[in-house]
């Protein structure tokens, strides 16, 4: 007479070859959790249709970018945050130090993928146009603001790094101030990003 089958008590710390997949659709599941991150990129900066530059300089300055984000998940392809980024590129220098055009902002993003690793972001807010001063010493370090206004962005990037929670992307974004006082200001850079989920 054939023995009824019966499963075989596993092992303590097995764990099964085939394990359920951690995708929805293809897109990892990232749903309801917090969303953390930054980028640092270079480009360069315009007010109005001129390019920003440093006639004492005797090389030509590249903008520095970097931004912050911290938000939420709202299903597997769609977060919304909250989004810090300033640029920053020097326009003049001499022996006392060097004087860059600085612009902050802060904005309400939402990022979406388009597909499991590619994803487009956009974001509005408030800017503010500076002046940084630095002459090599943090104690005497200054700076001006100029002006404010809004902020409108735009990015997109690719997850070289993907998985569920974590991932390194590179990225292009821009992003245009405007002003009352003048003309608007834009940022353009090309970055790496690390992000938390």
């Amino acid at each position: 007479m054939a023995q009824p089958m019966t499963a075989q008590p596993q092992p303590i710390g097995y764990a099964p070859a085939n394990p359920q997949p951690t995708t929805v659709g293809g897109f990892h599941e990232r749903g309801g959790r917090m969303m953390l991150g930054f980028s640092l990129g270079l480009g360069g900066m315009k007010i109005g249709d001129d390019e920003v530059n440093c006639a004492s300089c005797d090389y030509d300055p590249v903008a520095g970018e970097f931004d912050f984000h911290v938000g939420g998940m709202l299903n597997e392809r769609l977060g919304i945050m909250f989004e810090v980024q300033g640029n920053a590129q020097t326009v003049d220098e001499n022996q006392f130090g060097a004087t860059s055009l600085v612009q902050a902002s802060a904005m309400v993003a939402i990022q979406y993928w388009l597909t499991p690793q590619l994803w487009i972001k956009g974001g509005i807010g408030g800017a503010n146009l500076g002046y940084s001063y630095d002459n090599g010493s943090t104690q005497n370090s200054d700076s001006e603001s100029i002006a404010d206004g809004g902020a409108a962005m735009g990015a997109v990037g690719y997850e070289l790094l993907s998985a569920p929670r974590f991932s390194i992307d590179a990225q292009l974004r821009m992003i245009v101030g405007s002003y009352d006082q003048g003309q608007d200001v834009s940022g353009g850079s090309i970055g790496v990003g690390f992000n938390w989920f």
